[in-house]
């Protein structure tokens, strides 16, 4: 099931997001409500798997570990059992939206209190890659995000800018006041749309990015909420690229 069906399409970008990221893995921020599942053959006394005419296979929950553009790692109960190349299954449950997918064990590690597992995700079609990007896309965002290397351009007398960039072209500029210390306004640039929030004015304000407009008219209400939902979702899993008094910033627009 698609998480959004306005935005995030992919259509033009897919095949080079897929190719620049490769299998690199994203963290999962800790705020960032998906729950996930793991189905695992169940195994016999000697931890062998057990052929599903015999026993059912087991569903594991467990923490999200990270995502990438063909798998992801998860990390479960010490007493879930894996081997390397097993068959398995995934379900991710978000915005009560679920995806399921089949997948192939990669890699399974013993720690002292728990186990992580990394599968390969298996795509039949189109649409389940393109549902899974869309869940993917608010942990690449907020993952990614890193201060600029260069000097930032002040455009607001009074006020410090700086700017943080992060992959899909967003770009996270924040304004200080003049102190530098408290963080007065920001605005995020995320695909082809826009937020704005400040500590004066109530409410976030969405609309098309710079250039984005053309003939799309304004942004229905429905348009509106997926974008403030992909917002709130990019924001529950930034890194530490992004400053604590930032973040705390952008929060209190994403609830």
């Amino acid at each position: 099931m698609l998480l959004f069906k306005r935005i995030l399409d992919f259509q033009k970008t897919e095949g080079g997001v897929r190719d620049k990221r490769g299998a690199k893995r994203y963290p999962v921020g800790a705020k960032f409500p998906l729950k996930a599942k793991i189905t695992l053959s169940a195994r016999d006394g000697e931890n062998k798997p057990l052929p599903h005419s015999k026993s059912l296979p087991m569903d594991w929950g467990g923490q999200m570990l990270n995502l990438s553009s063909s798998g992801l790692s998860i990390r479960l109960h010490p007493a879930a059992v894996a081997a390397t190349g097993e068959p398995c299954a995934v379900k991710l449950e978000l915005d009560n939206k679920l995806f399921e997918l089949d997948a192939t064990v990669a890699n399974y590690r013993i720690g002292q209190q728990y186990v992580s597992c990394g599968v390969v995700l298996k795509f039949p079609d189109a649409y389940s890659k393109k549902a899974y990007q869309q869940l993917m896309e608010p942990v690449v965002i907020g993952s990614t995000l890193e201060p600029v290397s260069d000097r930032v351009k002040q455009d607001q007398p009074g006020l410090s800018k700086e700017q943080y960039q992060g992959e899909s072209d967003t770009v996270l500029s924040v304004w200080r006041d003049a102190s530098g210390k408290n963080p007065k306004h920001f605005e995020m640039l995320m695909h082809g749309y826009c937020v704005r929030g400040s500590t004066e004015t109530p409410g976030l304000n969405v609309s098309f990015r710079e250039g984005e407009k053309s003939s799309k008219g304004a942004l229905s209400p429905d348009h509106q909420a997926e974008v403030r939902q992909l917002f709130l979702f990019i924001v529950q899993n930034l890194g530490k690229g992004v400053p604590a008094d930032v973040r705390k910033l952008l929060e209190l627009f994403a609830g």
